[in-house]
């Protein structure tokens, strides 16, 4: 296979590592992905001009684009790629969701409730805000309004189920080795 990047074709076998042919694989599957999204917030911006939430994400989703492109010229290029993700990124819903997985997955014997409720619990009500935005759209059906919602509160829900279950464990394995201590 035949790639042209930069005016210049090399053929596809022609990458001395694997990691370069897997980088390049990866940023194009990122291209093939992103160009169908930016077309539709493109779209959707073009419409609602006022709404600030696309104009992020559409700034977020050239940011990806041009961070796949750089991947693919310093691959081909057999220059290292750096692994920082842009600063848009910081600002979007989604990585709102990651910053929470990330605090989600902690050790049930280190779990502090006191350091963990207040900062899952902001993070939370960041992605709900978030999620807010969207269901207030005026581009936003009926059915899909009501779904957000009842999606939110469930997350609120399942949050709470969870920092219950996390002070559970802490109680019982700290009592199950108190009692192996005896």
């Amino acid at each position: 296979m035949l790639l042209e990047i930069n005016g210049v074709l090399f053929c596809w076998q022609d990458l001395k590592s694997s990691n370069q042919r897997d980088e390049i694989a990866a940023a194009r599957a990122s291209l093939k992905e992103n160009s169908s999204l930016l077309h539709s917030i493109c779209s959707a911006c073009l419409e609602h001009s006022d709404v600030a939430s696309l104009t992020a994400s559409k700034d977020s989703i050239c940011s990806e684009i041009q961070n796949a492109l750089n991947v693919i010229s310093n691959a081909s290029q057999g220059v290292g790629n750096k692994t920082g993700q842009p600063s848009s990124h910081k600002a979007t819903l989604g990585s709102a969701l990651d910053e929470l997985e990330h605090l989600i997955i902690q050790d049930p014997l280190a779990v502090s409730e006191e350091k963990i409720r207040p900062s899952l619990e902001k993070r939370l009500e960041a992605i709900i805000s978030g999620a807010a935005l969207l269901a207030d759209s005026s581009c936003t059906r009926d059915f899909h309004r009501e779904r957000i919602i009842a999606e939110c509160n469930a997350i609120r829900q399942a949050l709470q189920d969870l920092l219950s279950e996390y002070i559970n464990n802490v109680g019982n394995q700290a009592f199950s080795l108190f009692k192996k201590c005896r």
